[in-house]
């Protein structure tokens, strides 16, 4: 039977009890448990979906963290302990015949820093145990990186556990930091630290690690290196250092210009007894030698008791000294680099020297190592230079140095002399500056040395321009016959001081004999200005503004001189055509990082036209095959004339000899005299071209392959008219064979020569 149902007064219907049922009310918790509850249930679903943006966001960075990490350290450069070395020292090197490359020095340190290299082998085990508990206890067995030490840094950078600041570096990252000169204050800089620390450990052993660390950390002050820091403070070698000396070095350099024992002996103390600890500690030396070494009294370079027990000694100026002095080359090398740097940043010249002593360049040279030494070995003794002509003893010049009329050997000079061998590409192949055994680093070359060129300047000057411009010709004729009254004196005179008697020369001949009158003669003619011009700006003569004048362009008196490198330089137009670059012994130079930051040898241009070239190259042919040169003429082993040109020059009274000659491959130049300005003893039994072919004239003969001189095949070659000094005709009285650039090339027609006859002499070859 249904329920009954009862309408509700809202209409509404609702079930009627039946008999024995029990109804319970329903009881509401308290007003403040339920809001409690409520803000509950927020509060947890907030800090869930907190944790959850939590979780995720950290899922997001973390991923982003590996990629940057794994990113940054594939963009991570690897370094090497090469880069270290080629950081602090500046390389010089050349190619050898191989075209091997030759280390010819390595220049360690400047600007007061200096290191003297030792390796590993050579350091006591007492030593390095010194620094490796000093600076990295734990060097021997992590991979680069201690992180316990590194974690516990970074701790202590926040919470301040100790009261000193703890380091986290190991031996392998300090060392990172010299290589890399990366040592900013952040995070990147400290990831890229490890991660590089970690590629060095795979590349090199420990002791290869623990040697580059020790030679190049600072000692404070100029000392840099384990040796240098040994001598410097005991005057020792590393192998004397006893433990107590060893740990007090080893304190240094966590602060070097603080904790070495000259500025701060109390500090230094401090630290060597904490660094005596530590080989304790880890098992190094025992108590007793701790003990000893404690109580050591240590004898510092800078104490009174030092200097009684050695009162001349200079342990490290002599370590330092007992380095072999720079050669020839390293010399020329660096003068040539510091002219680029004082051109280029506007910076004195000693400051360029220091910069390239501190290091970071590797400069390669044009050398030709062969030549090189070669020629050396001949400047080796005068004798060699002077044989079959003179000895070096009889040329000794006797000086009064103290006006007690008194000429004694000691106070005697000896002739020196100066060499330079420049290809046509102006590379300079050879270079020496003296006699003898060179002595000092950078000291005085007397091929670079301004001298009196004599009659060598005349190529370079008037002829060159008589030539060039067509002022002149290979038979042009000039009186010879001076240009000028001095004190009532025709000026100026030939050779034993004659004077010209107005008879007409051939230019040729005039360049052959080295007559003084005619250059002067083609100087009047074009102006000093326009010569001197064209000697400084074709031909790249150094010459000063004194020099636009008679006595310098014709003759060669010149106000200070000219290097017999700059002279040889300016002859090298007449070997190949017309072409010059100044003279350079720098290929290329470059930085640590193999940058690229000088190129030698881009200044090549086209000075003159090959057919003046050539013709010049003609008449200095001429000076060597009948002139003033001819002891400068060299014949192959299989008795074939190897082509020389050249020209000699003897300044007034003696007191210079130069000669410059051309070879199929290089030019090259010799000049000799005194250090101190005087006339050269026995002068009338030497010669500049055979002192010139004594020097290169073997080396010439070895490597000569057959070349010849480049010839403009518009030159034309024919036989001169001794009477007009013009290209002769059929009727002409016929002369020595003359070279007439096409442009300039007259043909005589004062002996019966018909049209027909200048067709055909312009045509001969």
């Amino acid at each position: 039977m249904a329920q009954p149902v009862r309408k509700q007064k809202d209409g509404t219907t609702r079930k009627k009890h039946t008999a024995g049922t029990k109804r319970t009310p329903r009881k509401r918790p308290p007003l403040a448990l339920r809001i409690a509850g409520h803000f509950g249930s927020v509060i947890v679903t907030t800090l869930l979906s907190f944790f959850l943006i939590f979780v995720i966001v950290g899922s997001i960075v973390g991923t982003a963290l590996v990629v940057y990490i794994l990113g940054f350290m594939e963009s991570t450069n690897e370094v090497s302990i090469h880069e270290l070395e080629m950081s602090y020292s500046t390389f010089i090197y050349a190619e050898d015949s191989e075209g091997e490359l030759v280390e010819l020095r390595k220049i360690e340190g400047g600007s007061g820093i200096k290191r003297l290299p030792m390796d590993i082998e050579d350091i006591p085990q007492h030593v390095l145990d010194a620094f490796v508990y000093a600076e990295d206890a734990r060097f021997y067995t992590h991979d680069g990186v201690d992180y316990k030490s590194t974690i516990a840094a970074l701790a202590n950078t926040f919470l301040e556990f100790w009261d000193t600041e703890r380091g986290g570096s190991t031996i392998t990252q300090q060392l990172i930091k010299n290589i890399t000169g990366d040592d900013d204050i952040s995070a990147e800089r400290k990831i890229r630290e490890i991660f590089r620390a970690m590629q060095l450990e795979k590349n090199y052993t420990k002791e290869e690690i623990l040697e580059a660390y020790l030679n190049y950390i600072g000692f404070g002050g100029s000392a840099n290196g384990i040796k240098m820091a040994s001598l410097k403070y005991f005057g020792k070698e590393v192998h004397e250092l006893t433990v107590a000396e060893a740990a007090c070095l080893a304190a240094i350099p966590k602060s070097p210009e603080v904790l070495n024992p000259f500025a701060n002996p109390e500090r230094n103390r401090e630290r060597q007894l904490y660094v005596l600890g530590a080989m304790y500690k880890y098992g190094a030396i025992t108590f007793d030698e701790y003990q000893a070494a404690v109580a050591e009294d240590m004898i510092f370079t800078n104490s009174d008791e030092y200097k009684e027990l050695h009162p001349e000694d200079n342990a490290l100026e002599d370590a330092i000294e007992a380095e072999e002095p720079y050669s020839w080359v390293v010399d020329a090398a660096i003068n040539e680099y510091a002219d680029v740097l004082v051109e280029d940043l506007g910076i004195s010249r000693s400051d360029a020297i220091t910069r390239i002593n501190e290091g970071g360049y590797q400069i390669y040279t044009t050398v030709d190592l062969d030549m090189q030494a070669a020629v050396e070995e001949k400047f080796m003794s005068m004798d060699n230079i002077l044989k079959d002509m003179a000895t070096a003893e009889s040329t000794k010049h006797k000086r009064d140095l103290d006006g007690d009329g008194v000429y004694s050997d000691e106070e005697a000079q000896y002739l020196q002399a100066g060499f330079a061998a420049i290809d046509y590409t102006g590379a300079i192949l050879a270079t020496v500056g003296g006699i003898g055994e060179k002595t000092g680093s950078l000291s005085t070359s007397y091929a670079y040395e301004p001298q009196q060129p004599g009659s060598t300047i005349k190529p370079v000057t008037t002829y060159a321009l008589g030539f060039y411009n067509d002022t002149i010709h290979w038979g042009a004729q000039l009186p010879n016959k001076g240009i000028m009254k001095i004190n009532g004196k025709s000026w100026p005179v030939n050779y034993g001081n004659t004077v010209g008697g107005g008879n007409m020369l051939h230019m040729y001949y005039a360049l052959q004999k080295s007559y003084n009158t005619i250059p002067a003669q083609i100087c009047k003619e074009l102006g000093t200005t326009s010569v001197f011009n064209f000697a400084s700006d074709k031909l790249g003569l150094e010459l000063n503004s004194y020099d636009n004048d008679y006595a310098p362009l014709c003759v060669g008196g010149l106000n200070q001189g000219v290097s017999i490198t700059n002279l040889t330089n300016a002859y090298m137009v007449y070997g190949h055509g017309g072409q010059y670059s100044k003279a350079h012994i720098i290929s290329y130079v470059t930085k640590g990082d193999g940058t690229l930051v000088y190129t030698g040898g881009l200044d090549i241009n086209q000075a003159i036209d090959s057919e003046t070239a050539t013709v010049m190259n003609k008449m200095l042919l001429n000076v060597v095959n009948h002139g003033t040169g001819t002891q400068a003429r060299l014949t192959a082993s299989d008795g074939t004339r190897i082509p020389i040109a050249g020209k000699t020059g003897t300044t007034t009274d003696w007191y210079d000899l130069t000669f410059v000659g051309l070879c199929p491959d290089f030019v090259s130049g010799v000049w000799i005299g005194y250090k101190d300005n005087a006339m050269i003893q026995r002068h009338g039994a030497l010669n500049s071209s055979h002192i010139w072919r004594n020097i290169i004239g073997d080396y010439i003969k070895e490597t000569y392959t057959g070349n010849d001189f480049y010839y403009d095949e518009n030159v034309i070659s024919a036989a001169m008219c001794t009477a007009t000094g013009n290209i002769a005709a059929s009727g002409c009285p016929k002369g020595v064979t003359g070279y007439w650039k096409s442009g300039n090339a007259p043909v005589c027609t004062g002996h019966g020569t018909s049209s027909e006859d200048v067709t055909t002499v312009i045509g001969t070859e």
